[in-house]
């Protein structure tokens, strides 16, 4: 029994250690997040982004309770922000879901009348200039710089149309519907956010726009003393027997 005790303590420590050894990982701009490119998902946060009512939306929150509209798909997407000026929220991430969000970005959204008629090109002419004029990129996750590769790197450009879907009471005041899109920004992926708070500050500045965001970050703690202990004892490749004088 001693040994078994013993062997559990040490698993323990490993386990601890192995959790805080690596708290997050800041996934390269080139490399998928759950299965989709880093630029499909510039376009989903899009479509979650103003897919909700401007009673709810995302964007327009000013202090984290909106963060979990419709932020029901693998990846947790955090908005930025309209505002012009600093703004902080307090929000909860759900275990294991890796976070995206854009340090600054831009949108053309082609609503009646059409400006650009299925032009590509035309369109990011409305969009790209406002991110080349983009200065002080900042993205910090705890105090560590997630931009230290290069901010140039995490830059996603469309390069088609998207659609997006408005509700009523839309961001644009325009008539519900779908409407053809194109993006540009500078965006993040973490992955592996250990439980308990993180502090995330991010933004840049354009054409005198500011983007300044710091969100308060809640992960749920591991659910039982339980689970710990199967994960720890898994962590020395041994089995725990039940029974009797049960050993190790």
């Amino acid at each position: 029994m001693k040994r078994f005790v013993r062997d559990v303590a040490a698993a323990m420590l490993l386990f601890g250690a192995m959790g805080f050894a690596q708290a997050f990982v800041v996934v390269a701009p080139d490399q998928p997040v759950a299965e989709k490119s880093q630029l499909e998902l510039s376009q989903e946060w899009w479509r979650w982004a103003l897919g909700a009512p401007n009673s709810g939306n995302p964007l327009l929150d000013e202090d984290g309770v909106f963060a979990q509209v419709g932020n029901n798909g693998p990846v947790f997407f955090v908005a930025g922000s309209i505002f012009g000026e600093p703004t902080v929220r307090t929000f909860a991430v759900p275990a294991g879901r890796p976070i995206f969000f854009p340090v600054i970005n831009n949108l053309f959204i082609e609503t009646p009348p059409p400006e650009c008629a299925g032009s590509v090109a035309c369109a990011l002419a409305r969009v790209s200039p406002f991110i080349d004029d983009a200065t002080a990129l900042t993205a910090t996750l705890d105090g560590l710089n997630l931009l230290a590769a290069g901010a140039s790197g995490f830059r996603q450009t469309s390069s088609a149309f998207f659609s997006v879907a408005l509700p009523d009471d839309n961001l644009f005041g325009a008539p519900k519907g779908s409407y053809d899109a194109v993006s540009d920004g500078y965006w993040v992926a973490v992955e592996g956010l250990s439980a308990g708070p993180h502090t995330l500050i991010f933004g840049a500045t354009s054409g005198g726009f500011l983007v300044d965001v710091t969100a308060n970050l809640r992960v749920p703690e591991p659910g039982t003393l339980g689970l710990v202990l199967l994960g720890a004892l898994a962590a020395t490749g041994r089995r725990l027997r039940f029974g009797i004088g049960a050993t190790a």
